[in-house]
């Protein structure tokens, strides 16, 4: 981004950068400035990332495709790097912006490019409480550890879907092929959820049931089927590391998602060949 001064206008800004894993983080202070991306060639540098934004204080004027749009105080809205945009700020500003990889919202099967502003709905309680943490997050005066700040960046672009939807912006791609990758990566955070079921995930992804019973049906296998067999996976790589103490079956059986220890061992036995002590002891 060049930062060009208004002449004639006094200002103090101050910035803070970090980077929380992928995501990198922006804490930024500024009065009557505008900030421009920059371009290396024809091309956006940032053409790789998108931007998330946060006012925390003042307001922000966004002009993009010759259109100018005004952000006032509390505002989130999400910046495609990969066209050129330029931001003016009024009066004293607080922002908060993140840097995503569209990479890794591609790999978690999210919308990852819109030549449009995206704007979330701020009436939903996920949105302004998202928003909040994020102002909370990028104003921590002390760093946590590198591995702490991997973890919270990884959070961080979990979370992201929720703001990558809105009245004025796209909803994630209908693709088939993204519908199942986004649900795979929802299913891998909560194998823990006994109460895990089709409808849950159905709805998380905002599609019908059966549609995605079908998407799931053209793959050879069912969307519950394929719940078994991750937790089953999982489990096994966890009777393995920790052996073959009984309170640990137990809690191994409660971590994937089962129901009950008995029901855990029937599965495992039926999938495997081997009760789960057996597998530990192999």
């Amino acid at each position: 981004m060049t930062c060009p001064r208004d002449l004639g206008e006094n200002f103090t800004s101050w910035s803070k950068t970090w980077n929380a894993g992928q995501v990198g983080v922006l804490d930024a202070r500024v009065r009557d400035q505008t900030w421009a991306s920059l371009l290396q060639g024809r091309c956006p540098v940032g053409e790789d990332y998108v931007f998330v934004k946060v006012i925390a204080s003042g307001s922000v004027i966004i002009s993009q495709h010759g259109e100018e749009r005004s952000f006032p105080v509390g505002s989130v809205l999400t910046v495609d790097g990969a066209w050129p945009f330029q931001e003016r700020f009024l009066g004293s500003t607080r922002l908060i912006a993140l840097r995503i990889p569209k990479q890794a919202l591609k790999a978690r099967g999210y919308a990852y490019g819109s030549r449009r502003i995206i704007v979330p709905e701020l009436s939903s309680p996920d949105v302004t409480f998202l928003r909040d943490l994020l102002i909370c997050v990028a104003g921590q005066m002390e760093l946590p550890s590198l591995q702490f700040r991997e973890r919270v960046g990884e959070q961080t672009l979990d979370m992201m879907e929720t703001l990558l939807s809105g009245p004025t912006g796209y909803l994630v791609s209908g693709r088939s092929d993204i519908i199942i990758l986004r649900a795979k990566t929802m299913i891998a955070r909560r194998l823990g959820d006994s109460r895990l079921n089709i409808e849950q995930i159905a709805t998380e992804l905002r599609i019908s049931a059966n549609y995605l019973a079908k998407l799931f049906r053209r793959e050879g296998t069912t969307v519950m089927r394929y719940v078994l067999e991750q937790r089953l996976d999982r489990a096994r790589s966890l009777v393995k590391q920790f052996g073959q103490h009984r309170m640990q079956i137990q809690e191994i059986a409660y971590i994937c998602g089962f129901e009950s220890p008995s029901h855990f061992s029937r599965m495992f036995k039926q999938h495997f060949g081997v009760s789960p002590r057996d597998a530990a002891g192999a």
